[in-house]
């Protein structure tokens, strides 16, 4: 009795492999025989086609459209469909099959050596732009500061300020093209700068400060295209709002000739000492890699800040900083370069122009 059990659980075991192994044999035969018919069809359509048997090539082809062509195949016969409607001044057919055929390949790009001129002004006359390009990014960022006001302890003090190791962002993107070859982009995300501020006081001290913000970021931006084959160079201005999340400076202070023992501590918050909003303006410079259905791209972006980024109700709130090293807050703008690269893939909705 065990033993009858166990062969009806091993004949269960085998029947589901041993019934896909049969399908195959059966429909793979059947497939390769449908796509093998289908192509001496196109064949004997685009013979029709050339001899002026027009009138038949819909009904020829509309199985196959629909199954059993190659995805090469099925563009050239949706093709020679809507050419053939063309001649037999059949325009709501050709429209039909024409946003069928874009519905299928929206990324279709006719050549004009290669079409009739009734296909190209049909062609025309259909949206064939992405409604939408979704997709994210991420680099880095090299600080510059601009010093509108200087305040120091000392009037003989020398600062200056420099990017201690690059910042970073990431985040995501979305454009839209507003013509050929302009779109709008928006590229929400978060941004880190880093940078060093160092003063050297009275010739004996030496103060440094490495501090880092971070900003959650909204640019806006409108660029021009140039596409070259699969290569497309672009350029954008834009404008970016950016709220502050937090700031911590880390501060320092060395003796010249080692004279007495440097004074540090932990990092110190500085997040009531800067403004919570900032305004810059940006320039870019880009180039896509198109494949199918989106693009990679790299990006340089200079953002030049347009406020004080320091809270001058708050420049001596901090008595550590104030008493210990000697530090005050100059007035200043951020800007910074930023190099990206990212991915795009993008959404097509093919319609009639109104």
């Amino acid at each position: 009795m065990t033993a009858q059990i166990k062969n009806k659980h091993l004949l269960h075991r085998l029947y589901l492999p041993l019934a896909l192994l049969i399908m195959s044999f059966t429909v793979l035969p059947y497939n390769a025989s449908a796509q093998y018919q289908c192509t001496q069809t196109l064949k004997a359509a685009e013979k029709a086609y050339d001899e002026g048997r027009i009138e038949e090539i819909p009904e020829m082809l509309a199985s196959c459209i629909e199954r059993g062509f190659s995805r090469e195949e099925k563009i050239r016969g949706y093709k020679l469909v809507i050419n053939a409607h063309l001649f037999n001044q059949d325009l709501n057919q050709a429209s039909q099959k024409m946003l069928e055929f874009l519905r299928f390949h929206p990324e279709y790009e006719p050549s004009e050596n290669n079409e009739p001129a009734e296909f190209l002004s049909l062609y025309n006359k259909f949206e064939t732009l992405p409604y939408l390009s979704i997709g994210g990014y991420g680099g880095i960022n090299f600080s510059n500061i601009t010093v509108i006001k200087s305040y120091t302890i000392s009037s003989t003090s020398e600062t200056h300020y420099e990017y201690q190791s690059p910042g970073f962002q990431f985040g995501i993107k979305f454009s839209r093209p507003i013509y050929k070859n302009i779109a709008i982009s928006a590229t929400p995300g978060f941004v880190r700068h880093t940078f060093r501020y160092t003063e050297k006081a009275l010739d004996y001290s030496t103060l440094t400060i490495s501090e880092n913000q971070d900003y959650i970021v909204l640019p806006f931006s409108g660029s021009f295209i140039y596409p070259i084959k699969k290569w497309h160079p672009y350029i954008s201005l834009g404008i970016s709002t950016e709220v502050l999340m937090g700031a911590t400076g880390t501060p320092e202070r060395t003796y010249t000739n080692n004279a007495q023992q440097p004074v540090s501590g932990t990092d110190i918050d500085l997040t009531d000492m800067r403004q919570k909003l900032n305004i810059s303006l940006f320039a870019e410079i880009g180039l896509r890699y198109k494949i199918p259905h989106g693009y990679f791209f790299a990006s340089g972006r200079y953002y030049h800040g347009l406020l004080n980024q320091v809270n001058e109700d708050k420049r001596y709130s901090n008595s550590e900083l104030n008493y210990i090293y000697y530090y005050i807050d100059d007035d200043r703008r951020l800007n910074n370069y930023a190099i990206s690269i990212g991915y795009m893939y993008m959404l097509y909705k093919p319609n009639r122009k109104k």
